[in-house]
């Protein structure tokens, strides 16, 4: 994985940020994408790992935010024309 890309939130936080990673198979191109979660506190993540166990999530499941900036429209359509331009089965 020699490419990657680094895209962060219009907040400038680093907390709210993406990793995209290239990677060329044999078969067809494999694009990573690592996005930063967010930190909790000691006491909510408990709460959440003990209703995590006993099977209550929310409908809506757990996720953050990442506004991305128009600036940043270059990297998807890189990672558009890396996935697309290649052999796949």
């Amino acid at each position: 994985m020699k490419d990657k890309d680094l895209i962060i939130c219009v907040c400038h936080s680093i907390e709210h940020q993406m990793v995209v990673l290239y990677q060329k198979n044999d078969i067809h191109p494999i694009v990573y994408l690592h996005i930063h979660l967010n930190k909790q506190t000691f006491w909510r993540r408990l709460v959440y790992g003990v209703k995590y166990i006993f099977g209550r999530q929310s409908k809506y499941g757990a996720f953050d935010e990442i506004i991305l900036n128009p600036e940043d429209a270059d990297k998807f359509k890189k990672i558009y024309s890396y996935l697309s331009n290649e052999k796949t089965l």
